[in-house]
């Protein structure tokens, strides 16, 4: 009978220290997981601020063209075209970044966490769709709208004038927003879409 005991002791605390080593497995798996956000959500939120803080230099900008050379027409239009193409973009950043600022993991389960992951991975991926098909429109008005300002405030006669050399600087303009462009979606977008791919495939597995 003694030894009938002992086995049932013996077996269940095999069965308590297999349980709480699969908590403490399941702990550390979330607090890893839980790292490797926070470093992809401040990946994201830099590309945020830049953006913000360039945005609010065009505005800087175009404020002060409109304050300083309103009288003419002209000037007055453009400036305003450039506020009706930035500001939309600037308000839908605001909006869908604010979402992801104020959403946080709970310190929940397994499947709490995942939720929260996969949220955010669907805002980044859905703003992400918005950016690439805005900046089709957005690049080259707003390339055209500073070219002509440019040329307009600074060479007599305007991009009439020199219409050659307008050209070449809007194209320059355009390839050089391209190449950059490019770049900041690899940074801020793919490489870490694909990292919250991962972190999502690594709690499925």
């Amino acid at each position: 009978m003694s030894t009938l005991d002992d086995l049932k002791k013996k077996w269940r605390d095999d069965q308590s220290a297999s349980q709480a080593a699969d908590a403490v497995d399941a702990a550390t798996l979330n607090q890893l997981i839980q790292r490797r956000m926070k470093k992809q959500n401040n990946l994201i939120f830099r590309y945020f601020w830049a953006t913000f803080t360039l945005h609010i230099l065009v505005y800087a900008l175009l404020s002060h063209v409109l304050i300083r050379y309103g009288a003419d027409t002209d000037i007055l239009l453009l400036s305003l075209s450039g506020f009706l193409v930035t500001v939309p973009f600037t308000a839908v950043m605001l909006k869908r970044y604010k979402q992801m600022a104020v959403t946080k993991a709970s310190q929940g389960g397994k499947d709490t966490i995942y939720t929260y992951v996969n949220g955010q991975r669907s805002r980044v991926a859905a703003f992400y769709t918005f950016k690439k098909r805005y900046e089709i429109v957005l690049i080259p008005l707003l390339s055209a709208i500073g070219v002509i300002l440019v040329f307009t405030l600074y060479f007599p006669g305007g991009v009439l004038a020199f219409p050659t050399g307008a050209v070449v600087t809007y194209l320059l303009t355009l390839l050089s927003c391209f190449f950059a462009i490019r770049n900041e979606n690899k940074k801020y977008f793919i490489r870490p879409l694909q990292e919250l791919q991962a972190i999502l495939d690594d709690y499925k597995s």
